[in-house]
């Protein structure tokens, strides 16, 4: 799980990748093979997106669309100009931010009713420890009526750096706030940034992605309506 444009921009975009520990190998051999030539080294990210990289980008953005038997996407944008900390979060964006981070987690175990799961946040830095997230989960699971003995097994934050899957959410989660923020619009905007933007949004059948799509799927986005 990774997220994007949580302090610098109008619309913060939580988003995971999710598939099952036995194909785990495969899905981390395809993203692996994706990237080479143009990406043999470093990070694959929304930021580094560039032409001579494109096609190495487009590739990994493949590995979910052509393998949707093994691997999902699901997201949510929360518009943070209706955010009122002060009267909701006890005047903390933290505790805003984890409430959309539970509320993720939460869709993954209304999806995938007969899944345990581990959890692995992007790090970075928070009061609040996975574990304490793990244990508000389970928790909340058990009053909705959830028969699974602690869904969430286990959440540990991990860093993007050396972790593929979290690389791949953070570009599908960059081109959604790309465009929810404008940024496609912008005089200077990079036409390899619209091209992926555009590429992922044909393969995913968004034709909007302000409206959102229907809550299951292969790749979801969520418009989180704030109460």
């Amino acid at each position: 799980m990774d997220e994007s444009s949580q302090n610098k921009h109008r619309f913060l975009v939580l988003g995971a990748v999710i598939f099952g520990v036995p194909d785990s190998p495969r899905i981390l051999d395809l993203l692996a093979k994706a990237r080479l030539p143009e990406l043999p080294h470093g990070e694959a990210k929304w930021t580094k997106v560039s032409k001579s990289k494109l096609p190495a980008y487009k590739r990994l953005v493949d590995v979910l669309f052509d393998n949707s038997n093994e691997i999902h996407f699901h997201s949510l944008f929360v518009d943070t100009t209706l955010v009122d900390h002060g009267r909701f979060n006890q005047g903390s964006k933290e505790i805003g931010f984890n409430k959309e981070v539970y509320q993720l987690a939460n869709k993954f175990a209304r999806l995938y009713p007969n899944a345990y799961f581990h959890l692995y946040p992007d790090y970075r830095d928070t009061k609040s420890t996975t574990e304490e997230l793990r244990l508000i989960l389970n928790r909340g699971r058990i009053k909705v009526g959830d028969k699974r003995d602690w869904p969430f097994r286990r959440c540990q934050f991990r860093d993007s750096k050396v972790t593929p899957a979290l690389q791949l959410a953070d570009i599908l989660i960059g081109s959604i706030a790309f465009v929810l923020n404008g940024h496609h619009t912008a005089p200077d905007a990079s036409p390899s940034k619209i091209e992926l933007a555009n590429y992922i949004a044909q393969k995913a059948g968004v034709t909007d992605v302000s409206k959102g799509t229907a809550t299951s799927g292969i790749f979801t986005i969520w418009p989180r309506r704030l109460r």
